[in-house]
């Protein structure tokens, strides 16, 4: 949706996993009822440790391990803190409709757009290795109660920007996910458009104080590194309205606001879609 929820400064994206030829080792001293992960094509110890909301250094010393890097396809890890049948926590599912945004002019009403500069600053840009954003089980992430009348769209042409500053990260340096934005720590960071707030936490490595926000036309939002949050799982949301402040939670060393705009799962550039 986050997040997930970078700064300090951020952290350089895991490699990805190279495939090989190599057979998979086989674990000393594994536990009987140890949880064994085969590692797939495409994926990174960064990866897989959001998978199973443990840490990348957990899975390393668990295998004893001397990189996190030097690891390949249908290699054979132990997962810390898993027993024999447990499995990876449940990723966020987010719907998959094909409503697509109107590209007609903004109305007056729509918040003024922030400049976006060609310079960007790749090390404050949010380290996301995988889109995924994981839902941890924390009391705040209680299953989601749907509303008694589904949210309905504003009216507005496109979104709304959800923070006035410069955009320091553009969606191609931050890896396709998103954007950040430079704002002033504690400044109000307001829903892109009317919708249901899905998700309410800081259990996505990298992202901080996290908050998601389905809407109606099939995208979800997301709004990372902030100072403070001021919503709850399941609330009803209208565009505009105040859902927490900008701060620098997660892998940031700087205020700024992570905005991401997703297409049921997909992430989408959100410059183009946002009022200008």
């Amino acid at each position: 949706m986050s997040a997930q929820p970078q700064l300090a400064p951020a952290a350089v994206a895991p490699k990805t996993v190279l495939a090989s030829t190599n057979p998979a080792p086989a674990l000393a001293s594994v536990p009987s009822d140890a949880y064994v992960h085969v590692i797939a094509s495409g994926e990174s110890l960064y990866t897989i440790a959001r998978l199973y909301n443990v840490t990348a250094q957990a899975i390393v010393s668990a295998n004893g391990m001397s990189s996190p890097d030097k690891i390949f396809v249908g290699q054979k890890i132990v997962i810390p803190g898993m027993k024999g049948s447990g499995g990876p926590k449940s990723e966020l599912k987010t719907p998959t409709v094909t409503a697509t945004l109107p590209e007609s002019k903004p109305t007056q009403a729509a918040t003024q757009a922030p400049t976006v500069v060609a310079e960007v600053a790749p090390n404050e840009s949010t380290p996301i290795a995988s889109p995924k954003l994981i839902e941890t089980d924390t009391p705040v992430n209680k299953p989601l109660v749907q509303p008694k009348a589904e949210p309905k769209l504003s009216g507005a042409d496109k979104f709304r920007w959800p923070v006035s500053g410069r955009v320091i990260t553009d969606f191609a340096n931050s890896k396709g996910t998103g954007i950040n934005i430079e704002a002033p720590e504690g400044a109000a960071v307001r829903a892109a458009e009317n919708g249901q707030v899905i998700y309410v936490g800081s259990g996505v490595e990298g992202y901080g104080n996290l908050v998601l926000i389905r809407h109606p036309n099939g995208f979800v939002s997301a709004y990372a590194h902030l100072k403070d949050m001021s919503v709850a799982k399941g609330d009803v949301v209208n565009r505009g309205d105040s859902i927490g402040s900008a701060g620098m939670t997660g892998g940031v060393s700087r205020p700024q606001l992570h905005f991401e705009l997703r297409k049921g799962a997909t992430p989408v550039d959100p410059v183009p879609l946002l009022a200008s």
